[in-house]
């Protein structure tokens, strides 16, 4: 899934104990007007048992595994609906005011007319341990955090391993004018 130029790989982070402290089941209730949900919710104890299929000789596979060795839990909300406008503003207002009381600092706004990723860190003592993404579209809508020490630069090897979307990073690039 594609949001606002960024891979879900990406839109997959979150936050630390504060991630816990973020109630996400404000958005529960939208799984009953969605077409299709999906929630993963893994803390410490079952990343560590989801962990031990991250085994074997693969590269990419070792190196998930040392990423989810520092994370406290993945928490992840995804729904698809059948038009446009069945959640609103409203809906998501809570998870906003979670964020905003927590700390967090929003580090992406990404904009188009039919999209909009925000994505927010969790700092202590210099240390990442909280990523947050709301990505919205006409039609979908996705909230991940990720809670823990977070390696921002080993936190794409996640995708396509443990319930997370396989997603590439994709920026849109502006195209330069020549000059005459």
């Amino acid at each position: 899934m594609k949001i606002a130029g960024f891979s879900l790989p990406l839109v997959l982070a979150a936050a630390s104990l504060a991630a816990q402290e973020i109630d996400l089941s404000t958005l529960d209730k939208l799984a009953n007007r969605a077409k299709e949900s999906n929630t993963i919710s893994l803390d410490g104890d079952s990343l560590k048992t989801a962990s031990k299929f991250l085994s074997g000789a693969d590269p990419d596979m070792q190196q998930a595994k040392a990423v989810v060795e520092g994370l406290k839990g993945i928490w992840v909300r995804n729904f698809e609906f059948k038009g446009k406008e069945e959640y609103g503003k409203g809906d998501l207002a809570p998870i906003f005011k979670q964020l905003k009381a927590g700390g967090w600092s929003k580090i992406v706004d990404s904009r188009d007319e039919n999209e909009i990723t925000e994505i927010f860190l969790h700092n202590e003592n210099q240390k990442t341990v909280g990523l947050a993404i709301v990505a919205e579209g006409p039609k979908a809508l996705t909230v991940v955090l990720i809670s823990g020490s977070i390696d921002l630069d080993r936190l794409g090897k996640l995708s396509g391993t443990l319930g997370i979307p396989d997603i590439e990073l994709k920026h849109k690039a502006k195209p330069v004018k020549d000059e005459d």
